[in-house]
């Protein structure tokens, strides 16, 4: 019989979850990861332009000199709530999403995209439009 903590896919501990590390683990539900991996294949330089490429859920505007406009996740807009997803960086809240720009993509180790109950579980009600959360390779776990 297995240990209840072995059985677990994800474990929250400090500001976020831990995912197990059996590599035979799912991704919780509600939950969107992008490796390292797939940042190097497509070849772009910022985490907006990660996001941009690798994340479908997510809608991303953009002004007339390129640089972020807006965020929001893909059937959840509103006339009255404007709310970008919460980022988070190596665990600590980035306070506006067009950092996300300044991030350079090699420096990144993943991106965790949340979205539902995921999110509010693990962030708080603060994240109910959802949250990304970025591991780089300098930062310390969060």
């Amino acid at each position: 019989m297995k240990p209840l903590v072995a059985s677990l896919v994800g474990v929250v501990l400090g500001c976020g979850p831990r995912v197990a590390s059996n590599s035979a683990s799912l991704p919780a539900p509600g939950t969107f990861l992008i490796t390292a991996e797939q940042i190097e294949r497509s070849g772009v330089h910022t985490a907006w332009d990660v996001l941009k490429h690798d994340a479908p859920m997510l809608l991303m505007r953009e002004d007339r000199n390129g640089d972020p406009a807006s965020i929001s996740r893909r059937g959840r807009t509103s006339f009255l709530l404007e709310e970008a997803p919460l980022v988070m960086l190596d665990g600590v809240r980035v306070p506006d999403f067009r950092a996300l720009a300044s991030i350079e993509a090699a420096s990144i180790t993943s991106i965790t995209i949340y979205d539902g109950v995921e999110s509010t579980t693990y962030y708080g009600t603060g994240a109910v439009a959802g949250v990304i959360a970025i591991k780089t390779k300098d930062g310390r776990p969060s």
